[in-house]
């Protein structure tokens, strides 16, 4: 244990002298404080129901979790890949300290970096308790525990998935890809097939337990997200509590198991390309393989834009085989969702089908672009490839315009995935044809947006790391924050400004065309499309010269 300690001597120190950790701490305790303002009665005497005393901690609660998930993952999965980077993994592995302390220190320090920031809090929850209405051992403390629980999770599969990956921006881009999947994915079948029997329908009951967010509903009392004219028994709480136990204990171990000098030294096959094989071996392949990931490429055809075919090619998941699978996928996607949204319009309603598919996709959209093009420029600057790029014939028009295109077709095709379903939804309702339309022109502008958005923020970083970091940071806030705002509405903000600060959102726009329950009474579009439109023409004429601007000579 002394071990662990030292460890934890040197880790959390370390955390807190970062200037990104001051920033963290600042914004959350600024928007708890402004929480408790918003909620806080107008005549300072709250009401003894303790309506309004639950209304604040429920939103309290929600933001802390909100604020756990968008912050922990990143600090436990750079971590690992940096010490491998930096080579002090081979000074700790090479020390007297066994990796079982090491792994304890590391998640120690996350932890008193967990209650620093829990501690911010804590004035905005006291101000919650002086209302009235909520148990201190009851709510205060069950909360925090269940977030304390949360944090260690997270931070299990932060340093797990940094211990795959081989780079601090792909250790970012997989361990917010595994928190969504925890989060929000596994929240998606329940309500497609919440009220079904059969194994399909225990399936999508058990994979919610595994979402922090349905035992946090369950805390506050709140089924909103769970059920719609259904009830349920299950201790969906205890049910969390449990699975989230099972997975610390599992991943821990693996973690352990993990800390070895492979970190250091990851072996590699060169491979053998196909045009050395034996005709009988190239016979075979052309059997198992539609497009071969071993041929060698043919040259640049004049017409293609160099900088597209090479973001094509060196990217990691850009080759055709990989945009074969992500195809094939967006395929099974689409079966899926045309099938559920056959068996779900009848039962829920078009609206209530059609708004989960948007956010659904939607949030995916928003994990898949940081990844692809937080990396766009600053990666190139990273690596010293922008230094080819600028002694290159090409124009800084031509460069941009093959990034661009190089993610942009790629997100495309997931928005394809669910374009099935739409078309059953007409079909259902023939009337909808207008509303389907102007939800695909959102969502187009949603994917544009956020493409134009993150490459804009990687222009201005030097290394990729960062900008992923500050990409997701703004659209989460775009698209999550303005949904806080309408979670308000009437306690304290009015109608028209709720309908003013969700015109920025283009989701909220596609949710309004759809007549999703609660987003019926605005009027969004076309607002949303204009202004959403003016900002991707704002950002692109900032991106071009931007650009023009790093390609000029030192």
């Amino acid at each position: 244990m002394k071990g662990s300690l030292v460890i934890a001597e040197r880790e959390l120190p370390a955390i807190l002298r970062s200037r990104q950790t001051v920033w963290i701490l600042l914004a959350v305790a600024s928007i708890f404080a402004a929480t408790v303002l918003l909620k806080w009665p107008e005549s300072g005497v709250a009401s003894l129901s303790g309506d309004q005393a639950k209304a604040t901690f429920r939103s309290l609660a929600l933001s802390m979790l909100a604020a756990v998930v968008l912050i922990i993952p990143a600090f436990p999965a750079t971590g690992i890949v940096v010490e491998v980077r930096r080579r002090t993994m081979e000074l700790l592995l090479n020390s007297p300290l066994r990796r079982f302390e090491i792994f304890t220190g590391k998640a120690i320090a996350l932890l008193g970096f967990v209650l620093i920031l829990l501690t911010v809090t804590l004035p905005a929850m006291a101000c919650c308790y002086a209302m009235g209405g909520i148990s201190f051992t009851n709510d205060v403390l069950v909360l925090y525990g269940f977030i304390v629980i949360v944090c260690l999770q997270l931070i299990v599969l932060g340093v797990l998935v940094g211990t795959f990956a081989g780079s601090p921006e792909s250790a970012l881009r997989c361990a917010y890809g595994c928190t969504f999947a925890l989060v929000v994915v596994t929240l998606i079948p329940w309500q497609f097939l919440q009220g079904f029997e059969g194994w399909m329908g225990n399936y999508a009951g058990l994979l919610r337990k595994l979402s922090p967010i349905t035992a946090l509903l369950e805390l506050l009392n709140d089924s909103g997200l769970e059920t719609v004219g259904l009830s349920t028994q299950e201790n969906l709480f205890a049910a969390y509590l449990w699975s989230a136990a099972i997975f610390v204990v599992v991943g821990s171990i693996v973690c352990i198991s993990r800390l070895n000098y492979s970190l250091l030294d990851r072996s590699r096959s060169q491979g053998v390309i196909t045009d050395d094989r034996t005709a009988a071996a190239r016979s075979v392949r052309r059997v198992f393989f539609l497009i071969d990931p071993q041929r060698r490429k043919a040259g640049i055809p004049g017409f293609l834009n160099p900088v597209l075919a090479k973001e094509f090619r060196s990217r990691q998941f850009g080759r055709l085989h990989w945009l074969l699978r992500l195809i094939a996928g967006c395929a099974v996607m689409s079966l899926l969702l045309t099938l559920a949204t056959t068996m779900g319009t009848v039962d829920w309603g078009v609206e209530r089908i059609g708004g989960i598919i948007i956010v659904a996709q939607v949030a995916l959209i928003v994990v898949l672009t940081p990844g692809m093009a937080g990396g766009m420029i600053a990666g190139e600057m990273e690596s010293g490839g922008w230094n080819l790029l600028r002694v290159t014939p090409l124009s800084a028009s031509k460069i941009l315009r093959g990034k661009l295109m190089s993610v942009m077709l790629t997100l495309m095709l997931v928005l394809c995935a669910s374009l099935p379903g739409y078309a059953i939804m007409m079909a259902i309702k023939p009337d909808l044809q207008q509303q389907v339309i102007q939800v695909l022109v959102c969502l187009v502008l949603s994917a544009v947006l956020s493409l134009l958005l993150s490459a804009t923020v990687s222009s201005f970083f030097k290394t990729t790391a960062a900008a992923t970091t500050v990409s997701y940071g703004l659209l989460i806030t775009l698209f999550a924050g303005t949904l806080i705002v309408w979670a308000n509405m009437n306690a304290p903000f009015g109608h028209y400004f709720v309908e003013q600060v969700l015109s920025l959102n283009p989701m909220a726009g596609a949710l309004n065309a759809i007549r999703a329950e609660g987003f019926e009474s605005f009027n969004l579009v076309p607002r949303t499309w204009w202004i959403s439109g003016s900002a991707c023409v704002v950002l692109l004429v900032v991106l071009q010269l931007r650009i023009r601007h790093l390609c000029q000579p030192d």
